[in-house]
Order: structure tokens, then sequence, then C-alpha cells
């Protein structure tokens, strides 16, 4: 789901960019010296997992576990996200650095959308397996359709690709759903308090 330097027009890459700035600037102001460590460790845990490339036809799918990163450490996730995505770019070539701000969007506002729906009492209610199950799908579901909105407002010639990205990334909020829900049984059973619940 990384977008490359120069896909993107100018205005587009700065307006999505801009919005992403006053969050990271919202996230790093917000985040206590305790949270710190848990954020790192999204970080690394989000570099890792989309990392893993996955053949699926003509594309690659790759876990990105936004839901797991925004229910743990919450806008923090911004914080954690960017470190993430600048090593990415600079070190594997993942995305880009003109386009960082978008990706940042993309991948980051997920997260904190996340956070938010899973505090909703009538989301506490849930079957513990789907309320997991959910915060994996959405995550993915909520970063496929920002990539499919920003593709398709940026350049007309992407609104085919848009609507493809889309379609194929179904598998992966399904894939993505599976992964969170089990990761985020295991952390309640070990760690429960870092999950607020």
């Amino acid at each position: 789901m990384h977008i490359s330097d120069g896909v993107l027009g100018l205005e587009t890459t700065v307006i999505v960019s801009a919005v992403s700035a006053l969050a990271l600037f919202k996230a790093i102001k917000e985040l206590k010296n305790e949270d710190i460590s848990l954020t790192a460790v999204a970080s690394a845990m989000f570099f890792i997992a989309s990392f893993i490339h996955i053949p699926f036809g003509v594309t690659q799918i790759h876990l990105i576990l936004l839901g797991v990163i925004g229910i743990l450490i919450s806008w923090s996730g911004f914080v954690a996200i960017f470190v993430a995505l600048l090593l990415q770019a600079l070190l594997l070539g993942y995305g880009g650095i003109s386009s960082l701000g978008v990706n940042l969007f993309i991948m980051a506002a997920p997260a904190v959308i996340i956070y938010y729906l899973y505090n909703l009492q009538i989301v506490k209610k849930l079957n513990e397996k789907i309320k997991f199950f959910l915060v994996g799908f959405l995550g993915t579901f909520f970063a496929t359709l920002f990539l499919t909105l920003i593709l398709y407002f940026s350049k007309e010639e992407f609104n085919y690709a848009a609507f493809s990205i889309f379609s194929v990334n179904i598998i992966t909020m399904i894939i993505e759903g599976i992964v969170s829900m089990f990761l985020l049984l295991f952390i309640k059973k070990v760690y429960p308090k870092i999950l607020k619940v």
C-alpha cells in the first residue's frame, strides 16, 4: 500500500501531507515517556509485518496490523508508523520521501479510527473474537479506502487502478482480521492491561 514518489499530483501530496504533519505533531506532543517503549514495539511490528510480501495474482499483499497498533497506542500510532515508513523508504526503497506524508496518512489515520471505534460501548458488547477480528479487518479496510480515494481523486488515469486495489485487498482484510484476532487473544492472555479491557 506504499505510494512511490512522483505518483500523485503535487496538490494531493501537499494537502494530505499537511494533514499528516498536524496529526504527527499532535501525537508527538501528547506522547508520554511511559508510552515510548510500546510505541517503539508498535513501530517494529509494523515494519516487520509490512516487510513480508505474499504474491497474490498480479500484485502482492502484506500485513500491516494497523488495528492492533491503534488499540494499543492510539494517536502515538502516527509516531510509530512515521518512523517505520521513514526507515522503509530510506533503507528498502518502499514508498518514498516526498510521498511519506501521504503514506503516513493512509496507514496511521486508520489506526486512530480503530482506537475510537474499539472504545465505543456498542463494540465493547461484541463477542471477543468478533471484536478482535474487526480490529484487524477494519484497520486494513480504512487504509485501503483512503488509498483508493487518494488515487481516485489524484489523477483520472488512476480510477481503474484504485478500484482494482480495493478489490484485491479484500482478501488482505480477511487475513488481517484473522491474524489480529489471534494476536490480540494472545496479548490479552499474557499482558491484558495494555488492551485496556
